[in-house]
């Protein structure tokens, strides 16, 4: 289980340095049907991005720079759980000025939950994660120089700001490190999602979080997989270059294909084309859903240099399909519609055979949720690989 920090008024498209903006925020979780219910503080910092100096890093490769002094008000916040949804006015302070533009983050501070020497933390740490958000870039204007027109600059600005909210907010999911010597050291996901609570196809679930943060780990059951079936690939590829056979496979029909179903912003779909890019990952869900998911994979373009990630359009009710089997099907946070769970077995169904491996990340929500797991198992064999609090990972292969 996971917290979200919630920026529900988000930031403005552009802010003028002094003037104020109000930003409204909160901590929930990931359907936001319970608020996080302990007082705590969070750092609000400024961060600015700028091209990177490593060797070999590209134009779209960035560095990340806090700047702690880029808020006039200070970086503290304060979170009460008794109002639930916290305002604050936001200031950027004149140090900003030689910077065209900014992020926001606000993030769990960790100063009260640390102990110094003889003495106990002021607050307790928090049970589960808690999730940064980080605001969309925000375009910085200098202060006005003529300071006798402020308050009439503040009025045509503040109605402005009020017209051009954005609606995203950003997450950043750190690579393990066995990845660095493909992507460079602390690189990251990025991930955008809604910042609204009404489009919840739009938002990332706890699954899709603890699905993505474990599938990349070097020792997690897909890594294994991904070791074993690919020794097992160079020696069929070995032996079909020695045979004297015509017919042997075509290289376009030895494709590994990973097809993700109600991918939503396509979180768990990336960090599997990030961390094994021998794959070809398609991430579907419907049309409402494309525009954000298109957006997240040209974000995390730099961590796709073989191009191996795309997205489409695949409804689950379609009836009649013709298609192929894929060798690895990703489901996350998909059986809550109990109404769907007919659909969505036949979609599985549609794309799998006896060599696809069917990952699906769960999360225990109520218990009609159960009935998918019961139809599944008339015609696949169901094992658990991994769990973490009350999410599960389940591996599904076909019944013979």
């Amino acid at each position: 289980m996971y917290y979200y920090v919630r920026l529900l008024k988000n930031t403005p498209i552009e802010a003028v340095i002094q003037e104020p903006f109000k930003l409204v925020f909160t901590i929930t979780t990931d359907l936001t049907e319970m608020f996080y219910d302990k007082p705590c503080k969070l750092r609000c910092q400024t961060v600015v991005r700028a091209p990177s100096t490593v060797p070999g890093a590209t134009a779209d490769d960035t560095i990340m720079t806090i700047i702690p002094q880029g808020l006039s008000q200070g970086y503290s916040l304060d979170y009460d759980p008794k109002i639930g949804y916290c305002s604050v006015d936001i200031r950027m302070a004149p140090c900003m000025t030689p910077y065209s533009e900014c992020q926001i983050v606000l993030s769990l501070d960790p100063a009260p939950y640390a102990a110094r020497a003889g003495t106990k933390p002021a607050m307790e740490p928090p049970q589960y994660e808690i999730v940064p958000a980080w605001s969309l870039p925000i375009q910085l204007t200098p202060a006005p120089l003529n300071f006798s027109k402020k308050t009439k600059h503040r009025k045509v600005n503040k109605k402005y700001l009020i017209d051009t909210r954005q609606d995203l907010v950003e997450r950043y999911f750190r690579l393990p490190p066995h990845l660095t010597g493909m992507h460079g050291p602390g690189r990251s996901l990025l991930i955008r999602e809604d910042a609204t609570e009404g489009f919840m196809a739009r938002h990332i679930w706890d699954s899709g979080v603890f699905m993505t943060k474990y599938l990349m780990l070097p020792d997690s059951w897909l890594s294994q997989y991904m070791e074993k079936t690919r020794v097992r690939k160079s020696d069929e590829d070995a032996l079909e270059s020695t045979s004297s056979c015509s017919l042997s496979i075509p290289s376009q029909q030895r494709k590994r294909v990973c097809l993700e179903l109600g991918a939503g912003t396509g979180l768990v779909g990336i960090s599997i084309a990030v961390a094994f890019p021998e794959l070809s990952v398609l991430s579907t869900d419907l049309d409402e859903a494309l525009a954000l998911m298109q957006q997240n994979v040209d974000a995390n373009r730099a961590l796709l240099p073989t191009r191996n990630m795309t997205v489409g359009i695949l409804d689950w009710a379609e009836k009649d399909r013709h298609v192929e089997p894929v060798e690895i099907l990703l489901l996350a946070d998909v059986v809550y519609n109990d109404l769907s769970h007919e659909f969505l077995l036949q979609t599985i169904l549609d794309y799998s055979d006896d060599k696809t491996r069917v990952l699906l990340g769960y999360k225990f929500r109520h218990s009609a949720e159960t009935q998918f797991f019961v139809s599944a198992k008339e015609h696949f064999n169901i094992e658990r690989v991994h769990q973490q609090d009350a999410m599960e990972l389940f591996v599904l292969t076909r019944k013979s």
